[in-house]
């Protein structure tokens, strides 16, 4: 289970994906997306900066060390929408980030055999503090980068 962070753009990128597929391989699609990948780069170090300093010391670098961050973008007639994964890799299955970012952690108590389970309350909005704060930046640069490639398109 992972949690996704969404910048959802309009129709002109689906235009300029359209355009991109009629005129054949010219890179500029792989420049977009190369693009859109460095625009969202900052997200991933943030994410775990800020994992480091709402978990427990105990947990945080556990939790940090297993996040994983991936990109993907649908496109739409009318709308476009970037997504961004964050999730985390545990031993045997994956860690449940949308729960710690609500706030949530639960955890085996330490040294009992019979495998009991707490919830502990962590500080909310691990993720969801380094994106809201990023994202005005990153929206930025999206829309710099779907300008660059229309100005290429028409001349």
């Amino acid at each position: 289970m992972g949690f996704s962070v969404q910048v959802s753009g309009g129709a002109e990128l689906y235009r300029l994906r359209g355009q991109l597929k009629q005129l054949g391989d010219t890179g500029l699609g792989k420049h977009m997306d190369r693009a859109f990948k460095a625009a969202v780069k900052p997200l991933g170090p943030a994410i775990r900066e800020e994992a480091g300093q709402a978990l427990p010391s105990g947990y945080a670098p556990v939790l940090s060390k297993s996040l994983r961050f991936r990109l993907a973008s649908k496109t739409k007639r009318q709308s476009t929408e970037v997504s961004y994964r964050v999730f985390g890799d545990g031993k045997r299955e994956r860690r449940d980030v949308p729960s710690l970012n609500r706030g949530k952690l639960r955890h085996p108590v330490y040294g009992k055999r019979r495998k009991a389970w707490v919830e502990q309350k962590v500080r909310p909005g691990f993720v969801d503090r380094p994106a809201d704060r990023l994202m005005p930046d990153i929206s930025r640069e999206m829309r710099s980068v779907i300008k660059y490639v229309s100005n290429e398109l028409k001349g």
